[in-house]
C-alpha cells in the first residue's frame, strides 16, 4: 500500500494593498523592550485617554489631549517632582498656543491608529547593528486599540497600543545596507517605500507572492558554501525554470522532450520571464532568496521539500494520487496555490523517474553539505 504524502507550501499571498510601516521605538529606543515583551506597538504618548472604537478624526479635544500627554511624559522623564506635576484637566490645555511639534505628533497618532491597517507589517529598528530588527503583523483594526500601563516608565498612566504578531527578528547586520539606510527617521511612524518592501516580505514570510511576482527564501545553516554547492544549486533552479517554461508554453510538453543531461534541459530556458533572480546572504547562517515573475521559486521550494522523503516515495504517491498539496498560509481557494500544485506534479512527471531520482540525490547532497531547506514542509501518512 502506498503511503500518502501531505506537502504544505506555506507561502503567503500578499495583497498589493498591504503596507509596511517603519515604527521607531521612542526616544533612546526606550520602548523597544516593551514592544518585544508585550507583542504590541504604541507611541510615546501616555495619558491620552482616547475613546475606544473611534478613529482619530472622531476623538474630541484631540489637540488638548496631545498637549497634556506631552506634559505628562516630560514630567515622568524629568524626575516626577510633585510641585511640577502637570494638570489632568483638558480645559487647562484647550486655549494654549499651538506648538510647532503638534501637527507632527498628531500625524504620529494618525499613523498608529488610522493609517496602519489590520494585516499590515511593522518594522522596528534596533539601536545597534548587533541588535535585532522586529518585523511583525498587526492583529487588530486601527480603532480597536487597547490601553495598558508600563509602570516603570509612566506609573499608572495608560497608553493606547496595537497588538502585533512578531514574525521575524533578524540582526540588524543581516539586513541589506539599502534597508538599513532607511532606518534613521525623524518620524515615529512612516510607510516604507515599495522598493524596500520585498526584503521585508522575504524576512517576514520566507515565501510569498504579490501580483505577478514570486519569491522564496531558502535557509542555509552551514558556514561553508563551496563552488560545487553553488553549481548544483544553480543547475537545479535553472532546470526547474526550464521545465516550468516548457509546461506553460508547449501544448504537448512531452513531445520532443528527450534531453541527454541537465545542461540540455537548461538550454531550453529561453524566456527571460522564467529565469529567476538569486540573492545570496553571506551571514552565518545565511540564505538564498529566489525571485521570479513566474512560479519557479515556489515550485522549487515544493520539490526541495518532497525530495526529503526520497524519489521512490514521492513518485509512488503521485502515481497513486496520494499526494496532497496544501498552503496553510493562504486562503483555502487560493488560485496561485492550486497552480503550484498542478505544476509540481507536471514537473516531476516531465522529468521522469530516473531524472527525479537524480535530482533527489543532488538535493540530499546539498542538504548534507549546506543545510539548505525551504519553508515548505512535508510529511508522510500511513
Amino acid at each position: 500500500m502506498v503511503d500518502s504524502i501531505v506537502l504544505d507550501l506555506r507561502f503567503r499571498v500578499v495583497s498589493p494593498d498591504q503596507n509596511v510601516f517603519m515604527v521607531f521605538p521612542g526616544q533612546n529606543y526606550a520602548l523597544y523592550p516593551h514592544f518585544v515583551t508585550g507583542s504590541r506597538i504604541f507611541p510615546q504618548l501616555p495619558g491620552l485617554d482616547l475613546i475606544p472604537k473611534r478613529h482619530m478624526a472622531e476623538q474630541p479635544d484631540l489637540d488638548a489631549k496631545l498637549l497634556r500627554s506631552r506634559a505628562i511624559g516630560a514630567w515622568y522623564a524629568g524626575g516626577q517632582k510633585d510641585d511640577t506635576r502637570p494638570s489632568r484637566q483638558l480645559s487647562d490645555y484647550r486655549d494654549r498656543r499651538t506648538p510647532k511639534w503638534l501637527p507632527n505628533t498628531r500625524g504620529v497618532l494618525i499613523g498608529f491608529f488610522d493609517r496602519a491597517k489590520k494585516g499590515d507589517l511593522v518594522l522596528v529598528p534596533p539601536s545597534s547593528v548587533f541588535s535585532r530588527v522586529l518585523i511583525g503583523e498587526l492583529l487588530d483594526d486601527p480603532a480597536d486599540f487597547e490601553e495598558f500601563m508600563i509602570p516603570e516608565i509612566w506609573g499608572r498612566e495608560k497608553v493606547p497600543s496595537r497588538r502585533v504578531r512578531w514574525l521575524a527578528t533578524p540582526l540588524r547586520g543581516e539586513c541589506s545596507i539599502e534597508l538599513q539606510k532607511r532606518f534613521p527617521s525623524p518620524n515615529a511612524v512612516r510607510i516604507l517605500d515599495r522598493e524596500a518592501r520585498g526584503e521585508v516580505y522575504s524576512l517576514a514570510y520566507g515565501s510569498y507572492s504579490i501580483d505577478d511576482s514570486f519569491t522564496c527564501k531558502f535557509d542555509v545553516t552551514s558556514a561553508d558554501f563551496s563552488t560545487k554547492d553553488d553549481y548544483y544549486i544553480q543547475q537545479i533552479f535553472n532546470s526547474v525554470a526550464a521545465i516550468c517554461q516548457r509546461i506553460e508554453t508547449e501544448q504537448n510538453p512531452k513531445l520532443g522532450f528527450n534531453p541527454k543531461d541537465w545542461d540540455d534541459i537548461i538550454a531550453l530556458l529561453t524566456d527571460a520571464a522564467y529565469i529567476p533572480d538569486l540573492a545570496v546572504s553571506i551571514n552565518s547562517p545565511g540564505s538564498l532568496t529566489l525571485s521570479c515573475r513566474k512560479l519557479v521559486p515556489l515550485i522549487a521550494a515544493a520539490l526541495f521539500a518532497l525530495a526529503t522523503l526520497g524519489a521512490d516515495a514521492t513518485w509512488q504517491a503521485i502515481n497513486a494520487d496520494e499526494l496532497k498539496i496544501t498552503n496553510s498560509a493562504a486562503p483555502a481557494e487560493d488560485p496561485c496555490s492550486a497552480k503550484v500544485d498542478e505544476d509540481v506534479r507536471k514537473e516531476i512527471d516531465l522529468m521522469g523517474y530516473e531524472r527525479w531520482v537524480e535530482m533527489c540525490k543532488k538535493l540530499q547532497a546539498l542538504r548534507e553539505s549546506t543545510g539548505l531547506k525551504s519553508k515548505s514542509t512535508v510529511q508522510k501518512k500511513k
